[in-house]
């Protein structure tokens, strides 16, 4: 089976909490099968071909500037999630100090669409490993008792 898709396919405005996406350019497309981000215009095809039985899961998070930096940013979530974004509770950014939080429900990997490496990643204050692969931050997101939450925050 071939599909085409784009980020205009999603309906944005819906649901309790609608995302405003008034003047994005850019949009983050993370594959969950293929572990593959594409970067795309609001009305970019992508097209992909499904062998029988198999699926993919597509991410789809607006690209956002840090003010002052050249750095672009894009929330993904907890991968090992079916509903990768539904993770994700809040997203701040610092232009003061060039930093993202993002509130995260849960627990395992987590990525994030950046167009530069960081310069550190903490989870809960503390600064934690991560490594840097294909423009995505990835790192590891421990259970925070008893709430499962946690504040993930990315410095540039």
């Amino acid at each position: 089976m071939t599909a085409k898709t784009n980020p205009n396919d999603i309906e944005w405005n819906s649901g309790k909490n609608p995302i405003s996406i008034e003047g994005v350019q850019v949009f983050a497309m993370y594959f969950s099968q293929s572990k593959m981000l594409v970067l795309c215009k609001p009305y970019d095809n992508i097209e992909m071909a499904l062998e029988p039985f198999n699926f993919e899961l597509i991410t789809v998070s607006p690209v956002t500037a840090l003010a002052g930096k050249s750095v672009q940013f894009a929330p993904i979530g907890l991968v090992n999630m079916l509903n990768t974004g539904g993770a994700i509770q809040s997203l701040a950014y610092n232009d003061a100090n060039s930093s993202v939080q993002i509130g995260v429900t849960g627990t395992g990997e987590m990525r994030v669409f950046a167009s530069e490496k960081p310069i550190a990643c903490k989870i809960d204050g503390r600064e934690v490993p991560f490594d840097y692969e294909e423009c995505m931050v990835v790192t590891q997101v421990p259970w925070s008792a008893p709430s499962g939450q946690s504040m993930a925050e990315y410095l540039f």
